[in-house]
């Protein structure tokens, strides 16, 4: 929010969140008083609430980011990741299809096309790589993914998806990797490895993303999908 409200001065945008355990509101603090930006807390999987607001605020583009997000919590609750992730998506879909949309954005994952061998630095993820989920947190989003490209093909939604790698920055929420590694460090704590500790970890500034999302919904450059990922990927020479 933080960069498009700056960056976008002439348009008008309104954050919703539910501010579940991971939303802090005060992360929002310096865009308050601002004339393009409100914030509204709500929840996606509420129909009548959403489709009020669609009918109140007639907006002109959604990009969808909220999801429950972390793997582990995923494989101890996976109801609240198909609620959130799937019946949500479906739920702000509709309401776009009800009161008119230029553009619907899903914010996906590259986790929806599953793991790639750790000795084959050569190989790649593609927007034609076949979707392999391996979580029930991947699961949802590629679900998710699935409904966004049925809606564009049966009811003529103007959508677009975008698979990124994992993000990183200030306000990234401390049970994720790396402010969890951090934080820990800093504390002199123990230090979580998944595995093995063999795993590659793909990550990428939240910026970047940003504008690159930016450009896209500007209409500067249309892709029904894009991927976002690492220009390389070797194995680290540091072990934990």
């Amino acid at each position: 929010m933080h960069f498009v409200v700056n960056a976008y001065p002439e348009e008008e945008w309104i954050c919703l969140d539910s501010l579940t355990y991971a939303g802090n509101l005060e992360t929002l603090a310096p865009l308050e008083g601002k004339k393009n930006y409100r914030f509204i807390k709500g929840d996606i999987t509420d129909r009548a609430f959403i489709f009020d607001l669609f009918a109140k605020e007639k907006p002109d583009v959604v990009i969808n980011f909220a999801a429950e997000s972390h793997v582990d919590r995923s494989l101890k609750d996976p109801e609240i990741f198909l609620k959130t992730n799937v019946l949500g998506t479906v739920c702000l879909m509709d309401a776009c299809r009800e009161y008119g949309i230029k553009r619907y954005h899903q914010v996906s994952t590259d986790e929806v096309y599953g793991d790639l061998p750790l000795e084959r630095t050569d190989l790649f993820f593609t927007e034609d790589t076949p979707i392999k989920t391996s979580s029930p947190y991947s699961s949802s989003k590629g679900s998710a993914d699935l409904f966004v490209l049925a809606y564009h093909r049966t009811f003529g939604l103007p959508v677009t998806i975008s698979r990124c790698s994992n993000n990183y920055g200030p306000y990234h929420f401390p049970e994720k990797l790396i402010p969890l590694v951090i934080s820990r460090a800093l504390n002199n704590e123990s230090i979580p490895v998944y595995g093995k500790g063999r795993k590659m970890f793909v990550t990428g500034s939240m910026l970047p993303t940003i504008v690159r999302l930016s450009i896209s919904l500007s209409g500067k450059e249309e892709w029904e999908r894009f991927t976002m990922l690492a220009d390389t990927m070797k194995e680290p020479t540091w072990k934990w």
